[in-house]
């Protein structure tokens, strides 16, 4: 399909679909020692494939712009296309999908966007607004049950934490629960 295709936009419209089935849009948060509050909110694209469809791999990164290919670790069989940079997600990565919409993991890909917009907007550097994203990064339920940390390592080990982290954490879940009953509804 993808070697048939006759321009880029054909091309790009079979990834996207790829995408849709093979695709992760994560968003990790992780102990790290250097930042302000020693905790990062992390998000990252990717894609991994039999290594004999490298190819279409290449296609992507082709298509993107950006994003790196290696062999997928502890499975020497795939192939794994990541980006990592904030930089590049925000100005390669979304605005791709924005223009090649996904149909299946829509809900992913717009909960990845707003952690990236709500990072470059920079409300990681603020203590009670880092501690409202790294909630809302939390409640997507595609990661539920797979985190290594929860939102209560965050609280017992944040630096610089603020007197009503607790307070702060427990509105923003209140509220992200009303959003999603609203939606139910």
């Amino acid at each position: 399909m993808l070697r048939r295709a006759r321009n880029q936009s054909a091309k790009n419209t079979y990834l996207c679909g790829l995408i849709d089935g093979e695709g992760s849009f994560s968003i990790s948060i992780k102990p790290h020692n250097t930042t302000r509050f020693g905790w990062v909110i992390d998000p990252t694209f990717s894609v991994t494939l039999e290594q004999e469809a490298e190819h279409v791999l290449r296609a992507l990164q082709q298509a993107l712009t950006c994003g790196r290919i290696i062999t997928k670790p502890g499975q020497p069989n795939c192939k794994l296309f990541i980006e990592e940079s904030r930089r590049n997600i925000a100005e390669k990565i979304i605005p791709f999908f924005e223009r090649y919409p996904l149909e299946i993991k829509t809900k992913s890909f717009k909960h990845f966007k707003e952690v990236v917009e709500r990072l470059e907007n920079k409300e990681h550097r603020e203590a009670e607004t880092f501690l409202r994203l790294a909630v809302y990064a939390f409640s997507h339920k595609e990661h539920k049950g797979t985190r290594k940390y929860t939102i209560e390592d965050i609280l017992e080990t944040m630096k610089k934490k603020p007197e009503n982290a607790e307070e702060i954490v427990r509105k923003e879940m209140e509220k992200i629960a009303r959003k999603k009953q609203d939606s139910r509804t």
